[in-house]
């Protein structure tokens, strides 16, 4: 008779010595999810399925026992010896298997390292090894997050953030709490970013190490500057940008000038958001982080756009080096601000055909999961039109773009949208 959990170890120890797979080891009539349910201890199996297993590992039914399990010359002393064995070589195994997950992540494949690590969470996730379970579950939850799995990441994340070993470290809970609201505002739900992008500054501001503090505070600055919370986040980012040093890596002190710079374009503050993206422009290596240095770019042109209109042939210059790169890069996203901020240069040239062929883009464009961001391009988008003429199509504009203020829980500018809609001519009869 098999008894579980004994012999899921037992089992798992047998299929890893023969270098086979759970799939391997289930075969043409078994699943291998089944296998790993049987390796976890949740099922207890059949007599005709102790006999295939054994087939396939070129062992007897009887190798699935334990050592020293149910014999009685083994004495209390012996017992606990030989658990303290197995327990030590379980966390061998436990780290090897972290390890390769790992490898296969940093080498790209981080479909095989998420199978993996799922396989060491069914395995070994009732064990005692909390720190490598933790770190199995942390690593599985970025994963799913970078392959735009995020309700999956999401559940890890929330379920690290209720776990006991987490709440008892500060950095790992600013940790898990950082890459939640960094989950939320990527995703549109800007209540949950700022709840938890506070939690990751309140934790890591005053005890952490300064690489620490920098990357909680740029998430919390970016979160108040969606949300509207512009004297919070300005504080935030005064404080952020007194902690750069050159200790701090270059991607993360790009990230804190970009960051706050663009909370001082949203709050309309066009020369201080000028002189923090020229600072992450500067911070850029585009030869690391081409993406970035295109954004930079991108950023500081609209900042010279909006505080001189002397400087549009500068603003012209920034846009032809960053378009290249967003265009080969084709994130819908800066696809779409691209769009608005050559809509509104050619308005300023009076030139309303592409004016209007720019938003129209924009338009068409589609959205992305940041709702709130959506929102706001929809909002430069819509005076494009209005500033053309084309009132009914910018009420239909504004409107769009209130909802998904609304909903990505920009309140901020979904109170700019409905006043700009309600000072149209035609709104009146729209919003009706």
């Amino acid at each position: 008779m098999a008894t579980q959990p004994e012999f899921g170890r037992r089992m798992r120890e047998l299929r890893r010595h023969a270098g086979m797979s759970q799939a391997d080891l289930a075969g043409p009539e078994l699943s291998a999810s089944y296998v790993s349910l049987l390796e976890s201890g949740k099922r207890v199996p059949s007599p005709e399925v102790v006999a295939a297993l054994a087939e396939r590992l070129g062992v007897t039914p009887q190798s699935f026992q334990e050592k020293g399990t149910g014999s009685p010359e083994h004495g209390a002393g012996d017992g606990v010896a030989d658990d303290t064995s197995k327990d030590d070589g379980r966390r061998i195994d436990l780290v090897e298997l972290l390890f390769r997950a790992r490898k296969e992540e940093e080498e790209g494949a981080s479909d095989t390292a998420a199978e993996q690590l799922t396989e060491i969470l069914n395995s070994y996730g009732d064990g005692p090894h909390r720190d490598m379970l933790w770190e199995a579950r942390w690593s599985l939850a970025r994963i799913h997050g970078r392959s735009r799995r995020v309700d999956e990441s999401r559940r890890l994340l929330r379920q690290l953030l209720d776990d006991e070993y987490t709440r008892s470290s500060a950095e790992r809970l600013e940790r898990v709490a950082r890459h939640l609201a960094e989950l939320s505002l990527s995703n549109g739900s800007l209540v949950d970013g700022l709840r938890f992008a506070q939690l990751a500054w309140t934790l890591a501001e005053p005890h952490q190490e300064a690489s620490v503090a920098v990357r909680a505070g740029t998430v919390l600055v970016n979160a108040c500057a969606w949300s509207g919370y512009e004297r919070w986040g300005r504080e935030v980012a005064d404080a952020l940008i007194a902690r750069l040093s050159d200790e701090i890596p270059w991607p993360q002190r790009s990230a804190a000038y970009r960051e706050s710079a663009r909370l001082c374009l949203l709050a309309d503050d066009y020369a201080q958001a000028r002189t923090w993206f020229e600072c992450a422009l500067e911070q850029t290596d585009p030869q690391q982080d081409i993406n970035a240095w295109a954004e930079a770019q991108y950023y500081l042109a609209i900042a010279e756009f909006l505080v001189d209109q002397g400087l549009d042939e500068r603003v012209d210059a920034r846009l032809a080096r960053a378009r290249p790169v967003i265009e080969v890069l084709g994130h819908t996203s800066m696809l779409v601000h691209l769009a608005v901020l050559e809509g509104h240069l050619a308005l300023r040239r009076g030139e309303p055909d592409r004016a209007r062929l720019m938003a129209d883009a924009s338009v068409e464009a589609g959205s992305w999961p940041a709702t709130h961001e959506v929102g706001v391009n929809l909002l430069w988008t819509a005076r494009i039109y209005r500033a053309l003429g084309n009132t009914s199509t910018a009420a239909a504009v504004y409107r769009r773009a209130a909802e998904l203020c609304e909903q990505g829980g920009a309140m901020h500018f979904c109170a700019y949208t409905w006043r700009e809609l309600a000072e149209l001519p035609t709104a009146q009869s729209v919003m009706d």
